[in-house]
């Protein structure tokens, strides 16, 4: 009896607030979330991305928390032996996975998390890099990120989103400059990342012998040792803040003082998002990035949840007490 074919692993990257949640949620939803496992990395302290999507595909989302390529990369390993078992088990079916990764991952090592171990590498097979790329925020997010870099050096699909934010002489130069950068990756224009999941699954791209070489690239510096001894990568220099408040809060204030953050400190906010517990006793759902953001209503809370207000704030000189005295100054 011939063996079964390796369950194809699609990792979905792309640098903070570019879109990734926005795409995996109509990727999941054009496929009805059907046998697809969705192993979702946040930067912090909350999974405020996994509970949103655990709404779409109920069960099918398993969490890590920190730096998929460091400590992590450990967990992600253990994750995908885990799902092993638990399907040779029956406990649960899928043909295939998407990571989506913190917007800090480099994706090159998240890669070689399937090139650790033969059992591994025998069961699942990377499909593709897919990178978001903000179209708005790009330039800014290169100059500062030497991740961002990697991520569009890495992709084996490149997916400019946002394309409405800008002109369309600006989309145009990028793409140019993607094309540059990576001449390999397929490219698409998106707005709100409204891209057909044929797009992004199925892809079957991914080459393991372009890693090192991308990644000298992003580094400017040679690999040696054996393929998976790579030196320490570079980090980005940000910190993340969680904001716990029982609330409820008065979204008019949160507005307000959220417009007022941003008209102060645009570019050290990389970004913000998370779960509020409105006045009106509905769950609203905040994401921003950068001087961008929607603060939105959703449905009431369930009785098996605890209203609360929870946020996650990604940038540059935060400071937590300021922050929770803004977010408390916003109770009703």
């Amino acid at each position: 009896m011939s063996a079964e074919p390796p369950i194809p692993v699609t990792l979905l990257t792309g640098f903070l607030g570019a879109g990734k949640t926005t795409l995996l949620n109509r990727v999941l939803t054009e496929i009805g979330g059907e046998r697809t496992v969705v192993v979702e990395n946040e930067f912090g302290a909350a999974n405020i991305d996994s509970e949103l999507l655990d709404e779409i595909a109920p069960g099918m989302v398993r969490k890590l928390n920190g730096c998929i390529c460091c400590a992590v990369q450990v967990d992600l390993a253990h994750t995908f032996r885990s799902l092993l078992e638990a399907r040779a088990q029956g406990n649960i079916a899928f043909d295939r996975v998407i990571v989506e990764t913190t917007g800090m991952a480099e994706p090159g090592a998240v890669a070689e998390t399937f090139f650790r171990g033969d059992d591994l590498q025998v069961a699942f097979s990377v499909d593709a890099i897919v990178t978001v790329v903000d179209a708005r925020h790009i330039a800014v997010d290169l100059r500062n990120s030497p991740v961002a870099q990697s991520q569009i050096a890495l992709a084996d699909v490149l997916v400019v989103n946002k394309a409405d934010l800008v002109e369309a002489a600006a989309v145009q130069a990028l793409q140019a400059r993607l094309l540059a950068v990576n001449p390999l990756a397929a490219q698409h224009v998106t707005v709100q990342a409204a891209l057909p999941a044929a797009a992004v699954l199925g892809q079957g791209l991914f080459d393991a012998d372009r890693l090192p070489g991308a990644r000298i690239h992003a580094h400017g510096e040679d690999e040696d040792g054996p393929p998976h001894d790579h030196p320490p990568h570079e980090h980005d220099p940000f910190g993340s803040l969680l904001l716990v408040d029982a609330g409820p809060h008065d979204l008019k204030r949160l507005q307000s003082w959220l417009d007022a953050l941003v008209d102060e400190r645009p570019y050290d906010l990389y970004r913000y998002k998370g779960l509020v517990h409105a006045a009106d006793g509905s769950r609203a759902v905040l994401q921003g990035v950068h001087d961008l953001f929607t603060l939105t209503r959703r449905r009431p809370w369930r009785a098996d949840e605890t209203p609360m207000t929870l946020l996650v704030v990604i940038g540059v000189d935060l400071d937590q007490a300021e922050f929770d005295a803004a977010l408390a100054a916003c109770r009703v």
